[in-house]
């Protein structure tokens, strides 16, 4: 073996490495012991913000890490066999914070630095997981997602009740369950066509949006059948809303401006969750009180305790056997 040429080999190596960062597309980031930045290759700059002279040798890099725990973890897991070997990870997923205050989601391989068996630092590679993770969400969105009402679809609504219920049973809040369904949709695809049916459904969609706080949810479950989940209110709250509803879908309705056409308005029933109810239950409710609106004429909202209530009286009036 040629010592004196292995050695040249490494020297040159060396002398080259910081070139070699240079032009790599991720950023690089190596750290001393202590964990003070020691090398902030360009592509680490234009990611996160931040000049190397700014942070080599004044920086700790979990200063960068978001939150600081996660720089905790990236020192476990680089000291143990989890992932790659023991002084290695390969491919595992964080954040990083920049200048301006943004998080980047990152994915980290990084290597233990050592000298004569001693460790004197690290040195990491990071992958910018925005692209990635926008893609994810927005396949997410589009499956959960009926994109003729911009509402969400039947399959999110099955599980957000579940979930809702669940928190609402559990830390005892209110949570009202809304079911709408239009009256005489039919008469327009059967008189009108079906382009004109989709703009009343999309024209739903909006103004059930438009209705929606923050923590609210709004569906479109079938058809021309809506449910919206309204956490942390009421059968009052939920009929101030269901009030708003019947007024804009009566000023603002397509059929307004098409001259002669079939009457529509909407139904809509309002249940609120009683103590350890079931999404089943609730649902039933909700959907009980939407067809005692439709018997009553349509255009107007019921609360599911009127339902029992008219329930009582029609048993009252049959005869007797």
């Amino acid at each position: 073996m040629d010592i004196k040429k292995e050695y040249s080999d490494v020297i040159m190596f060396e002398s080259y490495g910081d070139q070699l960062a240079s032009i790599c597309p991720d950023p690089i980031i190596a750290v001393n012991r202590t964990g003070t930045i020691t090398l902030f290759n360009p592509a680490a700059e234009k990611l996160l913000g931040y000049s190397a002279k700014e942070v080599v040798g004044i920086v700790n890099i979990t200063d960068l890490y978001h939150p600081a725990s996660a720089g905790r973890e990236i020192k476990r897991l680089i000291h143990t066999v989890d992932q790659g070997g023991k002084g290695q990870i390969q491919g595992h997923e964080s954040a990083l914070k920049t200048k301006a205050g943004t998080v980047i989601p990152i994915q980290i391989s990084a290597t233990l630095l050592l000298e004569d068996s001693d460790e004197v630092g690290s040195v990491g590679f990071f992958h910018d997981l925005t692209p990635r993770k926008n893609m994810e969400h927005t396949l997410k969105q589009q499956s959960i997602t009926d994109s003729l009402s911009g509402l969400y679809n039947q399959r999110h609504f099955q599980s957000t009740l579940i979930k809702e219920i669940a928190r609402g049973n559990r830390y005892q809040h209110p949570l009202t369950l809304m079911c709408l369904d239009m009256d005489n949709f039919k008469s327009v695809n059967d008189q009108l066509g079906h382009i004109v049916g989709d703009s009343l459904i999309s024209f739903m969609g909006r103004i059930i949006r438009d209705q929606l706080r923050e923590c609210d949810y709004g569906f479109r479950y079938g058809g021309d059948e809506f449910m919206i989940v309204l956490p942390e209110a009421c059968e009052d709250n939920a009929q101030v809303v269901a009030e708003r509803l019947l007024q804009n879908f009566s000023d603002d309705s397509p059929l307004n401006h098409i001259g002669p056409s079939p009457a529509v308005s909407i139904s809509i029933g309002i249940a609120e969750l009683e103590e350890e109810e079931g999404p089943e239950d609730l649902f039933k409710r909700a959907d009980m009180a939407m067809y005692l609106a439709k018997r009553n004429g349509g255009n107007q909202s019921v609360k599911s305790k009127n339902t029992e209530d008219s329930a009582a009286n029609d048993q009252a009036k049959e005869p007797r056997r």
